[in-house]
């Protein structure tokens, strides 16, 4: 806490690194959506989770606020994407059928 100054006058930067997740989200539901429409469901989970993966790693050796909240951005971008996905398909008849997915999530 005390490396970034995240006490006293520099209390505003936790909130920076909340909203840039947050903002990633919004950015993430509205661009993936239509990504995953164009591109599939299943490739853009994939490539959203070794994202997720990459991006969680790298936030936690970032070596200053910024870097901090803008890999935060990318990784609510990722997490968007996936919830999207991942919701999308459980609902699908299509895939259960196919034998591709033999479940349901509830």
């Amino acid at each position: 806490m005390s490396k970034w100054t995240l006490v006293c006058d520099g209390e505003w930067k936790v909130h920076i690194a909340k909203f840039s997740l947050l903002v990633g989200s919004i950015f993430g539901y509205l661009l993936m959506g239509a990504m995953a429409d164009w591109l599939g469901r299943i490739p853009v989970l994939l490539v959203s989770v070794l994202s997720v993966l990459v991006f969680g790693l790298a936030v936690a050796f970032s070596v200053d606020m910024a870097m901090f909240s803008t890999l935060r951005f990318f990784e609510g971008f990722c997490l968007a994407a996936i919830r999207l996905s991942l919701y999308v398909l459980s609902e699908s008849d299509s895939l259960s059928s196919s034998g591709f997915f033999n479940f349901r999530l509830q």
